[in-house]
Parts: structure tokens; sequence; C-alpha cells
């Protein structure tokens, strides 16, 4: 029994401090960078969205029932001008066309640019976090 008592708050001790440094952690060191790499072939602003024709066309995932949060793809331009974070709402399939809206507050006060990025790149991104703490370069 007296083994017993001070294991117990070896262990309670042991498990604060763990999870206090785990607070000062940033949340990039979490998280791997996996994006997939896209050319932009066309694109046209409109009031509030924008369309792009990249390689592939990114239906989001509304209709799914088991999805969490990952309804969506994020998007981010391979430009030094543009710094903010898209999302695509919408994809025409067949004609590999995005639809694509200002996410953050970054992007929405970029948006509309006068920056010309056809034939730039542009990185997609699975969910917001993975887009949040990486770069596109």
């Amino acid at each position: 029994m007296r083994i017993i008592i001070p294991i117990i708050v070896l262990t309670i001790n042991t498990s604060c401090s763990l999870e206090d440094s785990l607070e000062n952690t940033k949340p990039e060191m979490f998280i791997n960078c996996d994006f997939i790499e896209e050319k932009i072939n066309y694109f046209d602003l409109f009031e509030g969205f924008l369309t792009l024709t990249l390689n592939h066309a990114y239906v989001p995932d509304i209709n799914q029932y088991d999805s969490l949060n990952n309804d969506y793809f994020y998007l981010k331009f391979q430009n030094e001008e543009l710094k903010g974070t898209y999302v695509i709402t919408d994809a025409n399939v067949r004609y590999k066309v995005n639809k694509v809206e200002p996410y953050d507050s970054i992007s929405k006060n970029e948006y509309p640019f006068s920056v010309d990025i056809t034939n730039d790149g542009a990185c997609v991104y699975l969910d917001f976090q993975q887009s949040e703490g990486c770069g596109c370069n």
C-alpha cells in the first residue's frame, strides 16, 4: 500500500508536466505539409469568387456523412504577392474548373487581385490546419 500511493503521485506529476510542455509547442510541429501541387491553366475573377482551371477538379465532399470537417479543399498560390488561403467550394469535373472563394482574413483583403497567376503553381490541401501551418513555395 505504501508503494502504490507514491506511484500514483509520481504518475500524476509526470502527466501534468507533459501536458504543460505540450501547451508551449506550436501546431506547425505536429503538421506534415502534404499537399497536391497544381498548375493554373486559366483563371477568371468574379464578384466574391474566382474560377481556376487546374490539372484536376476538386469536388467538395459535402454529401458524405462520415467526413469530419474535411469537406472542402483549401488552396494557396505559389506567388509572393498572394499570401491568403482560399477554399474550393465547387468544381466541374469534365472541364476541370474549380470555384474558389477567399477563406481567411488575408485572402479577403487581397481579393480581387491584379496579379496574373496563369501558368503559376498552386498547392491544394485537404484540411485547413495543414494550409495554416505550411507554406506553398
